[in-house]
């Protein structure tokens, strides 16, 4: 899917009129793809990356992914997939740092992928060692416009979340993001080639708040792994996660203002107050860690929350989990709650669905692509909590309703598989590597 038409579709054999079969440096600077979703920056660009990645090497597009060196013990090249390797790039300290750090690190970082690429390149006969940059995130887009301008390789930049829509739909508490982000972000969508968006809301954004040229953007849409994301029996889920008979509701993803799980909290305690005999076995599950500043225990914040709300025995944490094990999570639970403030896209809801688990999520951002309104669930105007838990009762106490979300939720995932996604990226790197050629 594209934002424009094309006079002339790229074919299969412009891959093969290379001497060499492509092979795409994909920059994920600020996290790596192995980090573990839900804790600290990371969350469904790991899971992006690495899919994708796999799965073009499918289709004979080789990708190296340079990530900076945040912990002891990882090789510095590590093969994660057939024709797919990590390359870990020391860049300050091989140890996390605070994100507002990462910007005074990024000439560093550039420099150890300009070394790796020209010790390591086997076709000195290529005009670079990449035949394209795609960089994820605005502090890989720098790296990425650089390597651009070096290599003379053409540049694809998705960015995931862009600092000017957070910033209209910042939490009382959180913190705007920075000028240097909004300067970076601008200046990367000038200079890329093509920008990937997830959405047309997104795309939209990227024209209206960024002036970004339309004839630049495809929008390819995340997928999901539709043969580890499957319903499952609710009481084999719950035994397998040891948890109760108590009916779940689930929140998945960091615990920041941003993604809203105190609201999910607030909309339990509003459900409970409001028809107490109908919520007396419901629970909250929150499967998450802490991102942003070290010093506050986020955890802690909303157990305070929840119990000032008089829902404390009620709210149940778990740390994050290997996404594989998300599934028992999803199928585990009568709906997932997703009262994120922004959202490009929105994975958590898609696999969710994919498991049959209705989603109530915000009217925002992707979320209003990736959730269908009153047929794979529900879109919640505002922040208001009441508005959340009126959706909950709903689902929770209309059976015939909640198998009806389930069965069309399913069907809607199954529209977004990582197959396509893989395809939609490589058919952007065909259309530039094809005016390489021409």
């Amino acid at each position: 899917m594209t934002t424009q038409a094309r006079d002339q579709e790229p074919s299969e054999t412009d891959l093969r009129a290379f001497d060499a079969p492509p092979k795409v440096a994909v920059i994920s600077l600020h996290t790596s793809p192995l980090d573990q979703p839900g804790a600290g920056d990371s969350g469904g660009m790991n899971v992006y990356v690495v899919e994708v990645a796999e799965r073009l090497a499918e289709q004979g597009i080789a990708a190296d992914i340079y990530t900076r060196c945040h912990g002891s013990g990882a090789p510095e090249v590590q093969e994660i997939a057939p024709g797919t390797r990590l390359i870990h790039v020391q860049a300050g300290p091989c140890a996390p740092v605070p994100k507002d750090e990462l910007p005074s690190y990024l000439p560093w970082f550039l420099q150890g992928v300009l070394r790796h690429a020209a010790a390591d390149d086997p076709t000195p006969r290529r005009h670079s060692p990449y035949d394209v940059v795609h960089s994820h995130y605005w502090l890989s887009g720098w790296v990425g416009s650089r390597a651009k301008e070096i290599w003379g390789a053409p540049h694809v930049a998705s960015f995931h979340t862009l600092g000017k829509v957070k910033n209209r739909s910042l939490a009382s508490d959180d913190h705007p993001e920075p000028p240097v982000r909004l300067d970076g972000e601008q200046r990367v969508i000038k200079a890329a080639d093509r920008i990937l968006a997830p959405t047309p809301t997104e795309a939209a954004h990227l024209v209206d708040l960024y002036g970004a040229d339309p004839a630049r953007i495809r929008i390819v849409p995340p997928g999901v792994d539709g043969g580890v994301f499957v319903p499952g029996r609710k009481d084999v889920a719950r035994a397998r996660l040891h948890l109760s008979n108590d009916r779940l509701l689930l929140f998945v993803g960091r615990l920041q203002p941003l993604k809203g799980p105190d609201l999910a909290i607030r909309a339990l305690a509003h459900a409970v107050a409001t028809a107490p005999e109908r919520t007396r076995d419901w629970v909250l599950a929150i499967v998450g860690g802490s991102s942003g500043e070290p010093e506050v225990d986020e955890v802690a914040v909303l157990m305070d929350l929840a119990a000032r709300s008089g829902v404390g025995d009620r709210v149940v944490f778990f740390p994050p989990q290997p996404h594989e094990r998300l599934a028992d999570f999803y199928s585990a639970a009568e709906a997932v709650i997703m009262p994120s403030r922004s959202e490009s896209f929105g994975l958590v809801a898609l696999e969710a669905q994919s498991c049959g688990t209705p989603v109530i999520a915000s009217a925002i951002g992707g979320l209003r692509y990736v959730v269908r309104d009153g047929e794979t669930g529900f879109l919640v105007q505002g922040n208001d909590p009441a508005r959340y838990a009126e959706k909950m009762l709903m689902i929770l106490g209309d059976p015939a309703l909640a198998g009806r979300l389930s069965r069309a939720a399913r069907v809607h995932a199954g529209r977004f598989t990582w197959d396509t996604t893989a395809s939609g990226v490589g058919e952007v790197y065909r259309e530039l590597l094809s005016r390489k050629l021409a």
